[in-house]
């Protein structure tokens, strides 16, 4: 077992009048993508406490879980707990680059909190353990599990959304491109590229092999090991690329994300090659009733859970999967009051 792995959770109460405060007065000196930075990216599930029963049950062998917040707290939560460490905003990101409201910012400065270990595990608050998880699923002897899997960046046109996310995936591939030689990489480290395991997912790697860049990379959608020192390390070659983008308080057509970091695992080679569990679904009104039903039954290791829908929807939406959740973990943990 790997000792002395950490769970990172960013965290954001949309409802919390301070910051909707302050994000309203910084927007106005903006011209900012209303719709990648809209409200509807902090829509409350009101379900955080799913996610610290379902670590606490079943991945007990993490040393600390660090809740990331601009400030505010869950009402639910023991501070007591010695396992918990809350982390505000103004706690390590640097004073120039607040308040920011750039999950990017926030998450690409992870290496500045100093009580976090070398390992650590960047979960989302909308991820939940549904079974449990052994600790060398993520680090073997220290080593970062992963899949190396190429997936092309498809940039489409339906929305400053996509827009956004377009642009940021073509900015990290610009970056890596720019430091790694595809075609060196991946014969160095071929049986790792070309992992068996992998199965399916193998076929984006072969049908990709004819060019000399990396086109993109696979995102899977949930929690993923990191390095702490890997993170550090970019920021020392690469401080003022990092610099630019952590002055960006609101998501931005120039950001990258910490999805470089992972990145920059797979091209060195220093990852154990695995294939991902878990399936991440986007919840709306036409499946949110199959997806409770696979929550209740707990049909893989791990749910990452997305919406699209109007806010009406969302209600409805939200109060299901949290019958759901209360019905898979309905004892409170040692991380609540």
């Amino acid at each position: 077992m790997n000792d002395k792995v950490d769970i990172i959770i960013p965290w954001v109460d949309g409802n919390d009048q301070e910051w909707i405060t302050e994000k309203l007065r910084i927007e106005e000196k903006y011209n900012i993508i209303k719709q990648a930075n809209s409200n509807i990216r902090y829509e409350n599930w009101d379900n955080l406490q799913y996610i610290f029963r379902a670590i606490e049950k079943f991945m007990p062998w993490v040393q600390k879980v660090f809740l990331v917040t601009y400030g505010h707290l869950p009402s639910f939560l023991n501070l007591n707990n010695p396992k918990l460490r809350v982390v505000k905003h103004s706690d390590y990101i640097p004073k120039q680059y607040l308040p920011t409201f750039n999950s990017n910012v926030i998450e690409l400065n992870y290496h500045r909190i100093e009580e976090l270990s070398e390992n650590f595990i960047l979960f989302n608050d909308d991820c939940y353990p549904l079974k449990p998880i052994h600790s060398d699923y993520y680090f073997r002897e220290g080593i970062p599990c992963d899949e190396a899997i190429e997936s092309p960046i498809v940039p489409v046109d339906v929305g400053a959304i996509s827009n956004y996310a377009s642009f940021v995936k073509a900015n990290n591939i610009l970056f890596i491109n720019n430091h790694f030689n595809k075609r060196e990489v991946q014969k160095k480290n071929w049986d790792k590229w070309y992992y068996e395991g992998y199965g399916e997912l193998l076929e984006r790697n072969k049908g990709l092999q004819y060019w000399n860049n990396f086109v993109g990379f696979h995102d899977y959608h949930m929690p993923v090991p990191l390095k702490k020192s890997t993170l550090k390390y970019i920021w020392n070659i690469e401080g003022e690329k990092l610099d630019r983008v952590s002055y960006n308080q609101f998501r931005h057509s120039s950001d990258m994300s910490q999805c470089i970091v992972r990145y920059w695992q797979l091209c060195t080679g220093n990852f154990i090659p695995q294939k991902s569990i878990g399936k991440p679904f986007l919840i709306t009104i036409n499946n949110y009733k199959d997806v409770a039903a696979f929550i209740r039954k707990q049909q893989c290791q791990m749910v990452c859970l997305t919406e699209d829908c109007t806010p009406e929807e969302f209600v409805i939406m939200r109060d299901e999967i949290n019958r759901a959740l209360n019905e898979v973990f309905p004892t409170k943990c040692s991380f609540e009051k």
